[in-house]
């Protein structure tokens, strides 16, 4: 199976090569991070590598990814060709990449097959504020990571879990696998608008629930507590075909307007998000039209104040030893 690559801070630019300063520097982000409540992050969790630039992926397919009457804010968009992107009544506050020829629906000038800077304007209302790029290797790149991140994560066991209900999930009750993510299994998604799935996790736990019922219903809200972040949290849709992308479970997200929070990876099973906020990022899409309707608004957060400390820890720590 594909290794998971290691997560590895930047060292912060701002860092002289006085071994003075860099030890003062590091005092202070030890004290910062004491006083926050934090430990510094696990070395080899899971990470998104070149995907942390897209707030939605469309896998490789001569299908469509559908957007209309919502706003994907903080990311960009990312194609698989010759996958088609369509908007209507939307705004996307970034760019749409394609790993091919670009090919699109709804936005004015017509960019097609090649790149124009834009901006463009949405059919219907709205707008494109950056780009569109043709050829983009990034975007093939982001794909395949997160294609392989799925089936490497997949195979891994984990706590049981039953979503069906409120409840709360505790990020320490997952065994650690052995990158140091926390690993949660389930059979059984059925959130309705009615539910609340609460994780509560610090900003040095990385949760992976892998999802194999064949339609999870992501319905109710979900909210994270305790300082763990939207990109720390992972439902993967594990099943289907890694080869065709063919077979996976069915995802469902919709809210009716309520906010949920993650990052929703199915590679291999048709998805889609209806009126709902996601503060978080939605891949996949399998050989199927991906469906981002209905007022649907994708943001991707700032990472917190407490995980930057974390980061900016281990920097400067790796800075030391290089002393």
């Amino acid at each position: 199976m594909p290794r998971i690559s290691a997560l590895r801070p930047h060292t912060a630019p701002f860092v002289r090569e006085s071994a003075g300063f860099r030890y003062l520097t590091l005092t202070a982000a030890v004290s910062l991070a004491l006083v926050s409540g934090i430990s510094s992050p696990a070395s080899a969790t899971f990470t998104l590598g070149s995907a942390s630039q897209f707030a939605v992926l469309g896998q490789f397919s001569n299908n469509q990814t559908n957007f209309n009457n919502g706003t994907i804010i903080g990311g960009d968009v990312g194609i698989g060709s010759p996958r088609q992107f369509t908007a209507s009544n939307g705004t996307v506050n970034g760019s749409i990449r394609f790993s091919g020829a670009s090919n699109t629906t709804g936005l004015t000038p017509d960019p097609d097959p090649g790149s124009n800077a834009g901006p463009f304007t949405v059919s219907g209302g709205g707008s494109v504020t950056g780009a569109v790029v043709a050829n983009d290797a990034i975007v093939t790149s982001a794909i395949n990571d997160m294609n392989n991140l799925s089936l490497t994560l997949g195979g891994e066991a984990g706590t049981n879990l039953t979503l069906t209900s409120t409840q709360t999930m505790l990020a320490i009750s997952g065994p650690l696998d052995g990158t140091g993510n926390r690993v949660f299994d389930t059979t059984s998604v059925n959130l309705n608008n009615a539910t609340t799935l609460t994780i509560s996790g610090s900003a040095s736990d990385w949760v992976v629930i892998n999802v194999t019922d064949n339609n999870p219903a992501f319905n109710g809200k979900i909210v994270l507590t305790g300082g763990i972040t939207s990109d720390q949290v992972l439902f993967n849709m594990f099943g289907g075909n890694y080869v065709t992308h063919t077979g996976g479970p069915t995802l469902t997200v919709s809210t009716n307007g309520q906010v949920t929070t993650g990052i929703f990876l199915d590679p291999n099973g048709a998805m889609q998000i209806n009126h709902s906020v996601l503060n978080g990022r939605f891949f996949g899409g399998d050989v199927a039209n991906q469906q981002i309707v209905s007022g649907t608004n994708i943001n991707i957060p700032e990472p917190s104040t407490p995980l930057l400390l974390a980061f900016a820890l281990v920097g400067f720590a790796a800075q030391r030893r290089r002393a």
